[in-house]
C-alpha cells in the first residue's frame, strides 16, 4: 500500500548505504548489495532522484503540487519505498555512505588453473599461491586427466595453505556414477563447486547446504553436469544475463575501481605458460623455468588489473558495468585495450539483449582469435573465474 507522504513531511528523503543507483544510458539500476539483487528503472529518473536526495519531504510536496509531473514524482517516491531503498530521517549526516574503496591483503586474491595433456605441479603451484596470499582457485581440466581419485590427492595438497575454495571442472567420466561425485564433494570442503562437462546430458545434483543450520534460504552447493564439450580456454568470457553477478558490497567497490576478472588473478594454461588469463596472448614465464611470485613482478603483468568498467567504450554506459566480468582476452576490437567484450550481445543504448554469435562484425572479429565456430545460442560456457 502507497505510503501517505504528507505524514512524513519533517522528514529527509535518504537512501540505504547499501543500495547505490548506477546510471546507464537508457536504463538505471539500483544494487541492493546485502540482497544481492539489481533493481532497474528509466535513466530519466536517474537525475529526478539525484534532485530529491536529502530533500525533505514537505519540499518535494510543495514542489511537486505545480509540477506537471507530479504523478511521476510521487509514483518514483512509491517505487522506492516499495523496493525499500529509501529510509526517511532527520538528520542525513547521521548516514554516511559506505567508502568508495576496496583493497585486499594479498598480491593476488584468485587464480585460474587448466589442465590438458600435461599434468602440473600442484604441490608447487599451491605453495606459490600461498606465498602470494591467494585464496580462490579454479581448476579447468580439458581432458581425463584429472581423475577423481587424483584431485583427493591434489586437494590434501591445498590444505594448510592460504586458499580456503577450490571450484573443479572436470571432463565427463562414464565410469564414474553421480553419486561418487556427491560423495567427492562432501568429502572435500574445500570444493566450491564442481561442474562436469561433455556429459550425456545438462542436469544438476544436489550436494548439501553450505549454512551451518539447515533452512528453506540456505544456499546450496550442487554438481553442475552439462553436455557441452569444453576443450579449451576459447570458450570462457561469454557475457549473457546468467553470467551478471549482483555484487557485495567488497566487490560491488572492487569492480569501480578494478578490472571485474583480471584484478589480483593469476592464471597457469594448459601448457604451464603463466598469463593473467589462460585465453590472454601476453605470457609472463612457463612453470619450466620460472615461478608465479616472478610472473607477479615482471613488467606489465599488473597492467591490465586497473582497466574498470567506467574506462571501457559502450560498457561504461551500460547499467550491469559492475555486476559484470568484463572479459578482457577476447574484444570487439582485439588491438584496444579499452574496447567492449567480444562475447557480449548486450546494447546498454536500447536495453536490450542480442546473441553475440548473430553479429556478423563480431564473427570477424571471432576469426582474428581462431574461433571459427563460435559457441550459438542455447550452449553454456566455461564457467568465469572466481573473484
Amino acid at each position: 500500500m502507497p505510503k501517505d507522504w504528507t505524514q512524513h513531511s519533517n522528514l529527509f528523503l535518504q537512501l540505504f548505504a547499501d543500495c547505490i543507483p548506477v546510471r546507464g544510458a537508457a536504463r538505471s539500476a539500483f544494487y541492493d548489495l546485502t540482497r544481492h539483487e539489481i533493481i532497474l528503472f528509466p535513466t530519466g529518473y536517474y537525475f529526478l532522484l539525484e534532485d530529491m536526495l536529502g530533500k525533505r519531504i514537505g519540499d518535494l510536496l510543495e514542489r511537486a503540487h505545480s509540477d506537471p509531473n507530479r504523478e511521476r514524482i510521487i509514483g518514483f517516491l512509491d517505487f522506492l519505498d516499495e523496493n525499500e531503498l529509501i529510509m526517511l530521517v532527520d538528520d542525513t549526516a547521521e548516514f554516511p555512505a559506505i567508502a568508495n574503496s576496496w583493497d585486499f591483503p594479498g598480491l593476488v586474491q584468485n587464480a585460474v588453473i587448466d589442465v590438458s595433456v600435461v599434468l602440473h605441479d600442484f604441490p608447487r603451484i599451491f605453495s606459490e599461491l600461498s606465498v602470494l596470499g591467494c585464496q580462490y582457485v579454479q581448476i579447468r581440466c580439458f581432458s581425463n586427466l584429472l581423475t577423481l581419485s587424483s584431485c583427493h590427492a591434489l586437494l590434501e595438497n591445498a590444505q594448510h595453505k592460504s586458499i580456503v575454495g577450490i571450484e573443479l571442472i572436470l571432463k565427463y567420466d562414464n565410469a564414474v556414477l553421480d553419486e561418487t561425485y556427491v560423495i567427492f564433494v562432501k568429502q572435500h570442503p574445500m570444493v566450491t563447486a564442481l561442474a562436469v562437462h561433455s556429459a550425456p546430458q545438462s542436469k544438476y545434483v544436489l550436494v548439501d547446504s553450505t549454512a551451518p543450520v539447515n533452512h528453506d534460504a540456505a544456499p546450496l552447493r550442487k554438481i553442475h553436469f552439462t553436455s557441452q564439450v569444453i576443450d579449451s580456454e576459447i570458450h570462457c568470457g561469454i557475457i549473457t544475463q546468467k553470467q551478471l553477478t549482483p555484487p557485495s558490497v567488497e566487490t560491488f567497490f572492487e569492480a569501480k575501481s578494478f578490472n571485474g576478472c583480471l584484478n589480483r588473478k593469476i592464471s597457469v594454461d594448459a601448457g604451464g605458460n603463466i598469463r593473467n588469463c589462460p585465453s590472454m596472448k601476453d605470457s609472463y614465464g612457463n612453470l619450466r623455468d620460472g615461478s608465479l611470485l616472478e610472473a607477479v613482478h615482471a613488467v606489465g603483468f599488473k597492467e591490465k588489473w586497473g582497466i574498470s568498467k567506467d574506462h571501457i567504450s559502450i560498457c561504461r554506459d551500460c547499467e550491469f558495468r559492475y555486476a559484470c566480468s568484463d572479459c578482457r582476452a577476447y574484444l570487439e576490437n582485439r588491438d584496444d585495450a579499452f574496447s567492449k567484450p567480444l562475447k557480449c550481445g548486450y546494447d546498454p543504448y536500447s536495453g536490450k539483449w542480442n546473441e553475440w554469435t548473430e553479429n556478423p562484425t563480431k564473427l570477424m572479429a571471432a576469426k582474428l582469435y581462431g574461433i571459427e565456430l563460435p559457441l550459438r545460442r542455447g550452449k553454456e560456457s566455461l564457467p568465469e573465474p572466481p573473484c
